[in-house]
């Protein structure tokens, strides 16, 4: 072979080199066929909690739309520390926390942003605190995410679509969140109906790239739960690691994590994510995810039930707690918390 003909073969097998990688770059990341490594850690965890604690607990509505001054949220005696505690002492073994509800309002300081703890009294970035007390006390740490934000979309809008804006908003706050917390271990996006097919897999991917052994949840929402009971996964929960069933406990007869989805089977576990508040009078059906004043956690039974039938129906068990506007959980949560953890370690 002279040098010409060498020269020749040489790019000709750089080029297909080149295809190969790009073939392979393309190939799409998607929802587990088969149990993996992370699905099975994450049933095994069996139990997390999730806390609501962000501008709505200030006003006192689950549906609190941001249009209140950024200097409405004050709490008087923060303790992040306090809360995971309780989930440890309780029994949980993983944390969610609403670094974004739908007010728009942000728990951390986010770049480029002026609705969020930065721009208010208190100033303590509320995810670095999460993460950092996740850790001490060995819980794994996750986010939740909220799409519907009429702060950013201009009005209160259920079903309206995503504008491009937005939609750049949200990646770029969701890269913000997971490149500062690489690896976090679960993260989930809500009210995500309002996002297209496509929008939903790049932002799949986009938190695959950070925590590529993460799980990615998208909530399949009240009404949605109670139609399916997680055995099914509705499309425009689509793609999700994990059925989330809202304030909706799992079917009689267990979990089937071999959930088919336009024809093919994946690996999918369930996780009911139940919230312990009272009835949300706007929504009677539903109950409570944020403090409010006269706001009673439901009894320690209830709770301790829920997780039991929970673990005989392979289901992880997602509690939610809410804190107050002193940034602690009430001592009549605690208190209840400590006799439902009393009595799940007698089950």
């Amino acid at each position: 072979m002279n040098r010409r003909e060498f020269s020749k073969s040489l790019v000709a097998s750089s080029a297909l080199l080149l295809r190969r990688i790009a073939s392979a770059s393309s190939v799409r990341i998607e929802p587990a066929t088969n149990r993996t490594r992370a699905l099975h850690e994450f049933e095994k965890l069996q139990f997390g909690v999730s806390f609501h604690f962000s501008m709505n607990t200030f006003t006192g509505n689950d549906y609190e739309t941001g249009g209140v001054p950024a200097s409405t949220y004050n709490p008087t005696n923060l303790d992040v520390r306090q809360w995971i505690r309780v989930a440890r002492d309780l029994g949980a073994r993983y944390a969610v926390l609403t670094a974004k509800h739908m007010s728009g309002f942000c728990l951390w300081d986010a770049a480029n942003y002026d609705y969020d703890v930065a721009a208010s009294p208190s100033k303590t970035d509320v995810v670095a605190a999460f993460v950092a007390a996740c850790k001490e006390y060995k819980l794994k740490h996750g986010f939740y995410y909220c799409i519907l934000d009429p702060h950013n979309e201009g009005k209160f809008d259920w079903d309206i679509p995503v504008q491009e804006g937005y939609y750049k908003l949200i990646k770029q706050q969701l890269t913000e969140l997971h490149s500062k917390y690489p690896n976090t271990f679960y993260q989930l996006l809500d009210i995500t109906w309002k996002l297209s097919a496509d929008q939903r897999w790049e932002l799949y991917e986009l938190i695959k790239k950070y925590s590529p052994h993460g799980i990615v949840v998208m909530n399949q929402a009240y009404y949605q739960s109670k139609r399916n009971l997680g055995r099914i996964c509705e499309p425009k929960s689509w793609p999700t690691d994990v059925i989330n069933t809202e304030d909706t406990m799992p079917p009689p007869e267990g979990h089937d994590p071999h959930v088919k989805f336009e024809g093919k089977t994946y690996y999918m576990p369930l996780e009911a994510w139940i919230p312990t508040g009272p009835p949300f009078k706007p929504l009677p059906p539903m109950n409570s995810w944020f403090w409010r004043p006269g706001f009673t956690t439901q009894g320690a039974e209830k709770i301790a039930g829920e997780y039991i039938d929970c673990r005989k129906r392979k289901t992880n068990l997602l509690l939610n707690l809410s804190p107050d506007t002193t940034g602690r959980l009430p001592e009549e949560a605690v208190a209840t918390l400590q006799q439902a953890g009393r009595i799940i370690k007698k089950s």
